[in-house]
């Protein structure tokens, strides 16, 4: 049986109806937004994390790197702890170049050359048993200048001869280039470089001057351009096993005596050798003038266990030099205040294997004082 309800019923029923299924959108809308802002905020903690995870490389990144510095630094301080033991050995045991210095370092020795003149040399160096001013009494007469108090010392590590002299002044009235001139000259002159070798630095033996006067060699005649020949005889030197004949026989082999229109002299029939250029050095209120001459012919092996010479020299080359030295300004001119000044001469011979000798040389002039 159907049921009418009245007008007012039906009315408020519909009513109710509309509000219910408003309510029930209203809430399903409410859940929608609530599970909208979860998911936003949920979403939002996502992105922080792959930031983070983007990010974390980088702090990966840098610990590998730092990691990196570490493990370079640690080979770096190997490597230098390595490069520092060998030094530590070389420390202990000290090379040939610190075994040097410390020789260079060792007390210099004075010595008294005249009443003007002093020289301090290393210890190595020791005065020899020579005490006769050269040249050789039957030269004398064809030298160009006189020596006196003569100083002799021998170096037998290094092979070398160390000569000083004093002499009387041939140079006035001339001047450094006529020096330069006349001592690069191969006339014969006896004031040339080669011949002051010969006549004073290594002059002709004694046994040698024995056998000139005492043995009559064939005289033969020498042909002098544009002049007439000349009568001369040739004397060959023998030679002991000392380091000064080894020099010697490098200056020259033995003697000739010529006879010309102008009267006898005495030649040295030097070897092969260059002759530098003249240098000047003024050093502690001296005047040098400096003059070289390299020998060209290598040492055999012969030579060099003959002469006991030291075990580099075989293939070296003989160095000479010869310095001419005065207070300056060097007494060129005829001066009354330097009418007594004596002339130095240092003359020096060494092997020029693995060395300067030049340097050598120098240093040498470096320690000679006026007084």
């Amino acid at each position: 049986m159907a049921i009418k309800l009245p007008t007012v019923c039906r009315l408020a029923l519909a009513l109710a109806l509309l509000l219910f299924v408003g309510s029930g959108k209203a809430q399903s809308q409410n859940q929608n937004q609530n599970q909208s802002q979860s998911e936003d905020q949920n979403n939002e903690p996502g992105q922080a994390q792959t930031q983070n995870q983007a990010e974390a490389p980088s702090e990966n990144d840098s610990k590998d790197q730092a990691q990196e510095a570490n493990a370079s630094e640690s080979q770096a301080t190997s490597q230098s702890t390595a490069a520092t033991a060998p030094a530590k050995q070389n420390a202990a045991k000290p090379p040939a170049e610190a075994q040097k210095n410390s020789r260079k370092s060792a007390p210099m020795l004075t010595y008294s050359l005249t009443d003007n003149y002093s020289v301090s040399l290393d210890p190595e160096w020791n005065p020899t048993k020579v005490n006769d001013i050269p040249p050789p009494a039957p030269l004398s007469p064809y030298a160009p200048l006189h020596l006196s108090g003569n100083l002799v010392m021998a170096n037998p590590a290094r092979g070398a001869i160390l000569q000083f002299a004093t002499s009387n002044n041939p140079f006035v009235g001339h001047d450094s280039y006529w020096l330069d001139t006349q001592m690069h000259s191969t006339d014969g002159s006896g004031l040339n470089l080669l011949d002051m070798f010969f006549y004073y630095f290594f002059p002709p033996s004694d046994a040698c001057m024995h056998q000139v006067l005492t043995t009559d060699a064939p005289a033969s005649r020498a042909s002098i351009a544009d002049g007439p020949a000349y009568m001369q005889v040739y004397y060959s030197c023998p030679l002991s096993d000392t380091l000064s004949d080894f020099y010697a026989a490098q200056v020259s082999s033995g003697i000739t005596f010529q006879h010309t229109n102008d009267g006898n002299r005495v030649l040295a029939p030097v070897g092969d050798f260059y002759l530098a250029p003249m240098e000047q050095l003024d050093e502690s209120g001296m005047t040098f003038f400096i003059f070289e001459a390299q020998g060209m012919n290598a040492v055999s092996s012969d030579a060099a266990s003959r002469f006991h010479l030291p075990p580099n020299a075989q293939g070296g080359q003989p160095d000479f030099f010869w310095a001419i030295g005065a207070p300056s300004p060097f007494p060129f001119v005829d001066d009354s205040s330097q009418k007594n000044v004596a002339i130095l001469h240092v003359a020096y011979a060494r092997l020029g294997v693995d060395a300067d000798a030049r340097a050598d040389f120098m240093n040498i002039l470096h320690e000679i004082h006026t007084h």
